[in-house]
């Protein structure tokens, strides 16, 4: 009797792996079939230019005096969308751009290595090749804040200023835990298109996009999300942690706008008290508290924006 519930349970659980196997496999035509049915529908903005082989897309709104540069954090399926209200406001007074690295919007995807150092020199290539010259100003998110902190120790002469929106410092990352096995399921799952059974608010953060930008966004997340480039970045970030400096040019103004904590794996007074350590010994680096979740820009633009305008006329 034993042996023969033994049968019929590794015969039921063979019929659903089966029955699994061919749902995923079914899936997985239809979403490379949309991909290219999609592609056409893909509306780029900006200009695209060619770095290392790859194409590079370089957004410029705007058309102010001074040139401030947007750097998304990780995992942003069009930087362009998802910093919208950002742009709008700035390139009133300034020229805002917004380079999307490989596998990130309109860029195209890259298995080259994800060092800080080479993500930085793509950066720099994509803007010469853009006619953009410096010193810029730049604007980080997150985990941009290693590429940030390599440019003005690199290359100091081309940074007017840093503002960083909610930085994942260095430091935070010696204590961040990071889930490989979770990082290869997501990636496997993006692959396969399981995103588009997804909810929008999981990957469109920005609730004011109209339903163009919408669909623009959904097209590009279903192609974009969790990438080569983006994979690879995620596993090598604590590596690139330990590649930049823990402090900033003296030179160079510095305004970090930190967060409530809530959206990254820390509490509040933990994740601010990276922020405050970092400028501690640090008299130009201002530091302001801001009551808001990790993408403080979709929750509070208006201050946001009044607070980046400020320090820059100071």
């Amino acid at each position: 009797m034993y042996n023969n519930a033994m049968k019929i349970l590794k015969k039921s659980a063979l019929v659903f792996l089966s029955f699994l196997i061919l749902f995923l496999v079914g899936i997985f035509i239809f979403h490379r079939i949309s991909l290219e049915k999609e592609q056409a529908s893909l509306t780029p903005m900006g200009k695209t230019v060619l770095v290392n082989g790859h194409k590079i897309n370089v957004y410029v709104e705007g058309d102010g005096p001074e040139t401030i540069v947007v750097l998304s954090g990780a995992g942003i399926a069009s930087p362009i969308l998802d910093f919208k209200n950002v742009s709008d406001s700035l390139s009133k007074k300034y020229k805002v751009v917004i380079v999307e690295r490989a596998g990130y919007g309109y860029s195209e995807d890259s298995n080259q290595s994800r060092d800080v150092m080479q993500v930085l020199s793509e950066t720099r290539q994509a803007l010469s090749q853009a006619n953009l010259s410096g010193p810029f100003i730049i604007i980080s998110h997150s985990m941009a804040s290693l590429e940030s902190l390599a440019w003005q120790e690199k290359y100091p002469d081309e940074v007017k200023a840093l503002i960083g929106l909610d930085w994942a410092l260095p430091s935070s990352y010696e204590d961040l835990k990071i889930n490989q096995a979770l990082l290869t399921v997501a990636y496997w799952s993006s692959k396969i298109g399981l995103l588009r059974y997804f909810p929008e608010a999981f990957y469109i953060k920005n609730q004011t996009l109209t339903e163009s930008e919408r669909q623009q966004y959904k097209l590009l997340a279903y192609k974009q999300l969790m990438s080569n480039a983006m994979l690879h970045e995620s596993q090598t970030v604590k590596e690139n942690a330990k590649k930049v400096p823990s402090s900033i040019n003296l030179k160079i103004p510095t305004l970090l706008l930190v967060s409530n904590g809530e959206g990254t794996s820390f509490s509040q007074s933990e994740w601010q008290h990276y922020a405050e350590t970092f400028a501690s010994e640090q008299s130009n680096v201002q530091v302001i508290y801001m009551d808001a979740p990790h993408d403080l820009y979709h929750y509070q633009n208006n201050e946001l924006v009044s607070r980046i305008e400020e320090f820059l006329t100071e």
